[in-house]
């Protein structure tokens, strides 16, 4: 099937592409039979292969294309934009319960679903960005088993028939020690996820029973069969000067890693480190005259 975004493409090419379509693609996206997710939103299944296209270096922003009665689920207030045509409806996703459980893991209580609502033949654009630059890597939950395991808060949109649920880590030491929570983010369902990920994105493919120790919050995503788990930095001298904590997060294979290299958490403590602690930056007020805060200076600059 012939991509709808091509690689190199100017902002009118794009115009032109949410306008018209070949009759193939036409075709394509019309025949596919709806489907319908767990709170009752019935929509047809978005060919992402040929209707996202991710943009940006280190900071990154995601564009899916809509064709009528395609539905795009997305983290509620992350959208850039979105072209004429397309509506967005705000739910909280099958209820109070659930709205508070994707709340647990890392997500916003409400969430918003884009429809293009334009005539046969035409499509719409959607454009989300991330909350903290970052980088969008897409997975197919069903190339996976049908689930895949997050950091809190990673994902960004996906297939209206993905599911969020609660991944509790095994015991008390992962939760207060790796770095993710007492609570994962599983993503369950049938179609793609977009997950965001700090940084430097890299996988990693673990064989039967090999671990790979790494340092708290880097974790972005782990398939289903890895075993997550925290142990004791080895080393005294490691534990206490290495920077790394007392704790390091240990993943035990079969299956595959998604790691970033620029936590949030640790930028946002590195920033919050280098706050002065009297609440603020000091701003100085210039004075005029003479006086004894002029002398100050004068001494200041003789020092020099």
């Amino acid at each position: 099937m012939q991509r709808l975004f091509p690689k190199e493409a100017s902002s009118s090419s794009l115009v032109f592409a949410v306008t018209a379509a070949p009759q193939h693609q036409r075709r394509s996206f019309s025949d596919l039979p709806a489907k319908t997710s767990s709170d009752g939103v019935v929509g047809i299944p978005i060919n992402f292969d040929v209707a996202s296209k991710v943009d940006g270096n280190e900071s990154q922003v995601v564009t899916i294309q809509l064709a009528p009665g395609q539905v795009l689920r997305a983290e509620s207030g992350a959208m850039m934009y979105m072209t004429e045509g397309v509506t967005m409806e705000t739910t909280t996703g099958g209820g109070m319960s659930s709205g508070f459980k994707r709340m647990l893991t890392g997500q916003n209580v409400f969430i918003s679903d884009y429809r293009y609502e334009g005539p046969e033949g035409t499509f719409g654009q959607v454009a989300l960005g991330t909350d903290f630059p970052s980088k969008i890597v897409r997975l197919s939950v069903e190339d996976y088993g049908g689930k895949i395991v997050c950091q809190q808060g990673a994902l960004l949109c996906a297939s209206h028939t993905i599911d969020i649920e609660m991944e509790f880590t095994k015991n008390l030491t992962s939760g207060f020690f790796g770095g993710e929570g007492f609570v994962l983010q599983s993503l369950q369902g049938e179609g793609d996820v977009f997950v965001k990920a700090g940084g430097t994105l890299i996988r990693r493919e673990l064989d039967e029973e090999e671990q790979l120790r790494i340092s708290s919050g880097c974790l972005v995503a782990i398939t289903q069969d890895v075993d997550y788990d925290v142990q004791m930095m080895p080393g005294i001298k490691n534990a206490m000067f290495g920077g790394e904590g007392l704790f390091v997060t240990t993943l035990t294979g079969p299956g595959s890693v998604w790691l970033q290299g620029q936590p949030p958490q640790r930028m946002i403590g590195e920033i919050a480190r280098r706050v002065p602690s009297g609440g603020g930056l000091a701003v100085p007020i210039p004075m005029g005259g003479g006086g004894g805060s002029g002398g100050g200076g004068g001494e200041g600059q003789s020092g020099q």
